[in-house]
């Protein structure tokens, strides 16, 4: 997502830092990450697959504040 103030900009900054750090400190966590963007609304979208439910499930944990599923279980 594209920052649409500063406030909203630290969020994100502050968030993609702490997710970095996250995988930085577990290198055993094997997932694949990627970034795409949008063409029709210039946003960002990142997605991580997690090799096993655990590790999606620790991720989920740490980040609950920032995750939003939209209702669906990954289980």
């Amino acid at each position: 997502m594209n920052p649409i103030n500063d406030a909203h900009h630290e969020i994100i900054v502050d968030t993609h830092r702490r997710i970095e750090n996250y995988f930085k400190d577990r290198p055993e966590c094997q997932v694949e990450r990627k970034m795409y963007s949008s063409s029709s609304n210039s946003n960002r979208y990142h997605t991580i697959v997690f090799a096993t439910i655990d590790d999606s499930k620790m991720f989920e944990l740490v980040f609950a504040e920032h995750i939003d599923t939209r209702g669906v279980k990954y289980e």
